[in-house]
């Protein structure tokens, strides 16, 4: 069995940020049961969601010895936001990308699945 992480990308204007706190009992719930679900077929390793992007943006290093530089923030290059991530345990990319089927983020944004090794 491989590892996958799924995250939950986000693009401008879409939903990467709270929602209304009338709408938040939902999603979580909606959150929860995705997640309840992979950990009760066994295929769920871990996942959190990350820190909105507008309160803390993240950190970027690159170079290496006296080259090295760390910036703030990642969204730079790109106006997409990484609202969280999920690691699966699934047979092949086909399988990780069935289980995201039902899961909220890929209505309100899409979800990138990478193997991990």
């Amino acid at each position: 069995m491989a590892q996958f992480i799924l995250m939950y990308v986000y693009g401008p204007g879409q939903a990467a940020s709270q929602p209304p706190p009338d709408e938040m009992p939902k999603v979580v719930a909606e959150y929860a049961a995705w997640t309840e679900k992979l950990a009760a077929d066994g295929k769920m390793v871990g996942g959190a969601r990350l820190a909105d992007v507008q309160t803390d943006p993240g950190r970027v290093c690159t170079g290496s010895g006296d080259s090295f530089v760390v910036t703030d923030g990642p969204f730079a290059e790109t106006k997409e936001v990484v609202g969280g991530y999920a690691v699966i345990e699934a047979a092949d990319y086909d399988e990780a990308a069935s289980l995201c089927r039902n899961h909220p983020a890929a209505r309100d944004g899409k979800i990138v699945i990478r193997q991990m090794f």
